[in-house]
């Protein structure tokens, strides 16, 4: 496509995306709606050039009508897409891949009749070195990366540099793309490149994987669009590509300020418009039903930072905020550390007792799947009257809800996202919903958030540590053996980096203390459960803080010590609780020894089991060890490709 200068990058997203088939089919509407977009993104409202129109009918025409005649006219085309500083990109298909997740291709479009091999004169687009030498010749480089295009009398970059480059600008400005189970392919089609002479621009590769199609051969390009997607609607995956990208915003330094010291942490993404959102309501209350905001994500995506980045700015301002929990031990970790703050750390009985309606200006209530049905006295009895989400709604001005629903374990924990919707619903209050689409906790690595979802899915992926010049930041391992496991985690605390050792609750917990050595996966190793909150064993701290302080590495801890806090480097117990039988998970409710065994109907409690060791997985932010007592369980990670210990 021909492209213009423009003296300002203050563009604004330029969105024109349609299935093929609609594109194939009302393409006399849809290229003046282009037109319309593209003059609405520009920074000066400037109408596109001829050159760009004519690619539009023309090329993308071509492009939409082979989607349609290899089946994938349901595949979705952004036409002209740029976002940020990006430059446009001709064309990027969004749909599906044909071994499942989403799949995405950048296409480089180009009207060219002619393409001839690079030519040292006019130095025009050479490099500096081949400019200085004046030789006559070109370097390695130069002779790879460019074609001589006689129409524009001058050498251009070779479409397939041009696609690399697109491709990394969209990793760039997009959140997905860290995810290595997201398929990103590139291609360059030249449709009107028939000359016999200029096929040699299909044999090069100045970049590998990133292949040049022309018209003369027609079918390696059908090949192409249909190793990449299905058959199946690509909705999805064009909605994914307009919601995860970054942002660039920066928050005033208030707003960034973490309760509990964690201020060597930076809000990205959608954390940053979370804050934003809340902080604008909080300051300015809207007309009309209460707001109720439901920040939904994954473990490790970063809710409880959201919630102690608001609760800080709150207090800071001089609101009445406060910070309650479905989880205990994150809770009063948090609290301990909030220095001359703890008082903004509540339960959520004391709010249900306590405080009037619209007290607050600010309630945060992370953990909000772990919420018993009603606010709770003591462990397990419930307080009659209103619900747990209705005391945090008609308490605060604007309520603030942290949920993840693959982190429910039992029976009591009956707040699904779905029902804490219709619950909030009901109170006639608006409910504001917020995704925390990326996993921030493994060193960002989406691709062992992925991995851990599918695998307990019963769908498992190979694991992939290397990807070219990108290793994996996070490190996966498994071991037949629980003595190897505490081995190599003992060496990571003796190098100050901190490391546990958690376990699905299938052995037997009568000892308090931090001693008794109850959980015994193999024969000749046993350690003691994490002690509780009520003991006086030297070094051994207490439940709640199992997870932070010195002297956890001795105790093996539990969902309910673990769920909500973090550490470097984590080893997980599987029990005879939970064994792969080749084709999934099979759950043995004889070995369940945690509430867990009240849940009555099998498929629930096998989604709990699950859930629970999901949680447990997802702990470490720079590497997990799994050890199962089940060899056929091992036999499936060695299987998927996890390094052995």
């Amino acid at each position: 496509m021909v492209r213009r200068r423009t003296t300002t990058n203050a563009w604004k997203p330029l969105e024109a995306f349609w299935p093929a088939r609609e594109l194939l089919r009302d393409s006399d509407r849809l290229i003046p709606e282009i037109e319309n977009r593209y003059r609405e993104a520009h920074p000066n409202n400037e109408d596109a050039g001829p050159g760009d129109v004519r690619s539009w009918r023309e090329s993308v025409y071509w492009l939409a009508s082979l989607l349609d005649r290899v089946g994938l006219d349901q595949v979705w085309m952004f036409v002209e897409y740029r976002v940020g500083a990006m430059n446009p990109v001709d064309v990027v298909l969004a749909g599906y891949h044909p071994n499942g997740g989403l799949s995405y291709a950048v296409i480089e479009l180009k009207q060219w009749s002619q393409a001839g091999r690079p030519q040292p004169n006019p130095a025009k687009g050479l490099c500096a070195e081949c400019r200085r030498a004046g030789t006559g010749a070109l370097c390695g480089r130069c002779a790879l990366d460019l074609v001589y295009v006689d129409s524009y009398g001058r050498n251009k970059k070779h479409p397939a540099v041009q696609v690399y480059e697109n491709m990394q600008s969209l990793k760039v400005h997009h959140a997905m793309f860290d995810d290595r189970y997201v398929h990103l392919a590139g291609a360059s089609y030249l449709h009107n490149l028939k000359d016999p002479d200029s096929q040699w621009i299909r044999n090069v590769s100045p970049r590998p994987g990133v292949p040049t199609f022309t018209a003369r051969v027609p079918r390696e390009l059908e090949e192409f669009l249909k190793a990449t997607f299905s058959a199946e609607s690509g909705a999805g995956a064009a909605e994914a590509l307009l919601e995860r990208r970054r942002t660039s915003s920066l928050i005033d330094s208030d707003v960034g300020a973490v309760v509990a010291g964690h201020t060597r942490f930076s809000l990205v993404e959608n954390q940053l418009t979370a804050v934003k959102k809340v902080t604008e309501e909080v300051a300015s209350p809207s007309t009309g039903a209460k707001k109720v905001f439901v920040v939904s994500g994954r473990a490790g995506s970063g809710k409880s930072l959201v919630g102690l980045t608001l609760l800080g700015w709150a207090l800071s301002t001089g609101r009445n905020a406060c910070y309650v929990s479905g989880g205990v031990a994150s809770r009063e970790t948090f609290k301990r550390a909030a220095l001359g703050r703890r008082s903004a750390f509540a339960t959520l009985n004391s709010i249900a007792d306590n405080r009037t309606a619209d007290e607050l200006d600010l309630i945060l209530c992370d953990e909000a799947h772990r919420l018993t049905e009603r606010p709770m006295k003591g462990s397990y009895s419930m307080r009659p009257g209103e619900s747990s989400v209705s005391v945090v709604v008609t308490r605060a001005k604007v309520p603030v809800f942290f949920i993840d629903g693959d982190q429910r374990l039992f029976s009591d924990e009956v707040w699904s996202p779905e029902a804490l919707l219709r619950e909030v619903q009901s109170l006639g209050a608006e409910v504001v919903p917020i995704s925390l689409d990326r996993v921030l906790r493994a060193v960002g690595s989406s691709t062992y958030d992925t991995w851990i979802r599918r695998l307990l899915a019963e769908d498992p992926l190979p694991w992939r540590p290397d990807d070219g010049d990108e290793p994996e930041p996070f490190q996966l391992c498994y071991t037949d053996s629980a003595s190897t496991m505490e081995r190599f985690l003992q060496d990571k605390e003796r190098n100050k980096e901190s490391a546990r050792m958690s376990a699905g609750i299938c052995w037997k917990w009568e000892d308090r203390s931090g001693t008794d050595p109850e959980v015994a996966p193999e024969p000749g190793w046993a350690r003691p459960w994490n002690a509780g909150d009520q003991h006086d064993t030297p070094g051994v701290p207490k439940r709640r803080y199992w997870a932070t302080e010195p002297g956890g590495f001795g105790q093996i801890g539990c969902v309910h010590t673990a769920q909500g806090l973090e550490y470097e480097w984590g080893g997980v117990i599987m029990g005879p609780d939970l064994t792969w039988n080749g084709v999934g998970w099979q759950v043995h409710r004889e070995h369940v020894l945690s509430k867990a065994s009240r849940i009555r109907e099998e498929k629930d409690l096998a989604l709990a089991i699950r859930n629970a060791y999901g949680v447990l997985m997802t702990r470490s932010i720079r590497g997990t060890v799994l050890y199962s007592v089940d060899p056929g369980t091992r036999r499936l990670f060695a299987e998927l490709g996890v390094q052995k210990l």
